[in-house]
């Protein structure tokens, strides 16, 4: 696997105007929430190797920073280990079971090491991952051979590529399956509900799934987070992966400060324009986010 650090002065911002595909090409654009005076003085203060992306439903926008690079994934794994076990159940015909039920709120809402990994044998071990993830266009997705779910390594979009067969229709997930995995994810414990939630504000909702590994042949923690935003006029899909992180706390802060730019960025432009607010007058955003 892939080592050490990018540099950060290569960063690209990419975006796109339609929906996900495997096949997409995406036109660069000098505009999206990696593009913001805010977003870049901020990412210019971390160190480590960050790649983000936000995929914006309310008018099909993909933006990506760093597009390409991959990284393990530690937890965040467990979303496409019960994707895919869903996606099993269905095609055998049977509803998930009463004990797959339970080791999914384990592995989703706790992030239980020993309940994923169950889920996993029960999906069909790297052979079922792969073929699901074929099937949802996730082509920069490398699965571990020893089958070591947390060292899989992958990019932002592909987990954008994830989120999407959660968020919207899909021929692979009916919607039961959609929303029983999506009810897990925003029922995760307050002790993991850090990351891509920061900076969200009520009733907006917030469905996420965090991943970390501490450092053992890697320069620092790997720290990632992945989630699906609704509500204040918002709905979009956003994942950050970081690694090289001289902490786990660094990591979260590194992708808590991308979260807040991004949730205030996506305001639609008549509330900034007006002044306004999304949602009474708890938050004005006529200004720039600090």
């Amino acid at each position: 696997m892939r080592r050490g650090g990018a540099a950060l002065a290569a960063a690209t911002i990419v975006t796109a105007a339609f929906a996900v595909p495997a096949t997409a090409k995406h036109r660069p654009r000098p505009s999206g929430p990696f593009a913001t005076a805010a977003m870049r003085s901020f990412l210019a203060t971390r160190s480590g190797d960050i790649t983000a992306a936000v995929y914006n439903l309310r008018n099909r926008r993909l933006f990506i920073y760093r597009p390409g690079v991959a990284q393990d994934e530690a937890s965040i794994a467990k979303v496409d280990i019960l994707a895919t076990l869903l996606h099993e159940d269905q095609l055998r015909g049977e509803p998930l079971s009463a004990g797959e039920a339970q080791l999914a709120a384990g592995a989703i809402e706790y992030s239980d090491n020993g309940d994923a990994q169950q889920l996993w044998n029960a999906a069909g071990y790297n052979e079922a991952i792969a073929a699901f993830n074929g099937e949802a266009g996730m082509t920069q997705t490398v699965l571990d051979p020893a089958g070591i779910w947390g060292h899989y390594e992958t990019t932002a979009l592909d987990q954008i590529r994830l989120l999407e067969q959660l968020a919207l229709p899909s021929s692979l997930l009916d919607r039961a399956s959609r929303s029983f995995e999506l009810r897990l994810m925003r029922g995760v414990t307050a002790a993991q509900a850090w990351g891509v939630s920061a900076g969200v504000l009520s009733p907006a909702t917030v469905a996420l799934k965090n991943g970390w590994l501490p450092p053992s042949n890697e320069a620092g923690w790997q720290i990632n987070s992945v989630g699906i935003v609704r509500g204040r006029f918002r709905h979009y899909l956003i994942a950050v992966l970081t690694r090289d992180n001289a902490t786990m706390a660094y990591g979260v802060q590194t992708i808590e400060g991308i979260s807040r730019l991004v949730w205030r960025h996506l305001l639609p432009a008549r509330f900034r324009r007006h002044g306004q607010t999304a949602h009474g007058n708890l938050q004005t955003w006529n200004s720039p986010p600090a």
